[in-house]
């Protein structure tokens, strides 16, 4: 890759319940499709904490009471993907351009591959720069079970994933809109192992704590504050993409389609519109 001097944007870690975080990926998604702003990089948490559901997916009418009754929102995704509880964890957004595009200028500006895996890699390059940087190598995952049948996104690893010693610590789902990319996904830092199972078990019964993922504060036996995290996730993207980030916040035509798109993912989470693509 030839040396570049793009200055993209990084929108700071803020925390937001889950319908509106949903919300702002995709007003960010849909602005830099119309070319209103740069490829951003935003981090961000989850307050209440939310279960995220991929666009198609159905969850069982016990899992959906037994969150309400621990006060765990479910959100739905714009991207496909399984369930995956944001619960002590870091969460992520990428949007970038594709060369998939006939626009000219579009084109010009475009860095990610065409194809969905080809683009999966180069973002996750920037995530295991980062978690380089944290001082921790990890490895991509390949598809090591029937995916679609599982409700709990970290059961299995897919190219789209990054695990450590075979178990998962970052999972990511994309979405494509014409010639622009969104990929979100999640990082888990010290999230309980027992929870996600007591609440995808049909039988309603004590479960043993089992090693269902990885989690980056147990890896490296210490917790990291938000800015480390952040520091260490803008040098990994710019490292992996030759680029240079600024903070900096939504422009008003983001601000204004955050809460008309609110309205149609509070919709969304409870029943699913027709087919998307992943």
């Amino acid at each position: 890759m030839t040396k570049r001097s793009r200055q993209w944007r990084l929108i700071p870690f803020s925390i937001h319940d889950g319908i509106t975080n949903m919300a702002i990926d995709e007003a960010i998604l849909e602005a830099h499709l119309k070319g209103l702003v740069p490829p951003t990089l935003r981090l961000y948490g989850f307050q209440p904490a939310a279960i995220t559901i991929g666009y198609n997916q159905k969850l069982p009418e016990y899992v959906e009471r037994r969150a309400a009754e621990k006060g765990i929102d479910i959100a739905r995704r714009p991207t496909g993907g399984r369930a995956v509880l944001h619960l002590n964890d870091l969460t992520y957004s990428f949007v970038g351009t594709s060369t998939n595009t006939g626009d000219t200028q579009a084109f010009e500006d475009a860095f990610l591959q065409n194809s969905i895996l080809g683009a999966y890699k180069q973002i996750c390059q920037g995530l295991e720069l980062a978690l380089k940087y944290l001082g921790l190598q990890v490895e991509s995952g390949e598809l090591s079970v029937p995916y679609k049948h599982l409700h709990d996104c970290f059961l299995a690893t897919t190219g789209s994933d990054l695990h450590y010693k075979g178990k998962k610590l970052i999972g990511s789902a994309q979405l494509r809109r014409k010639w622009a990319v969104l990929q979100h996904g999640s990082l888990l830092l010290n999230q309980p192992q027992s929870i996600m199972p007591e609440l995808l078990t049909e039988e309603s019964s004590s479960t043993d704590e089992i090693e269902r993922h990885a989690n980056l504060f147990d890896i490296l036996g210490k917790e990291l504050d938000m800015k480390t995290l952040q520091q260490a996730f803008q040098k990994g993207f710019e490292s992996a993409f030759l680029a240079s980030f600024n903070e900096q916040g939504f422009i008003p035509e983001e601000i204004f389609s955050i809460g008309q798109l609110r309205e149609k993912h509070l919709s969304a989470t409870v029943a699913p519109a027709c087919a998307h693509r992943q």
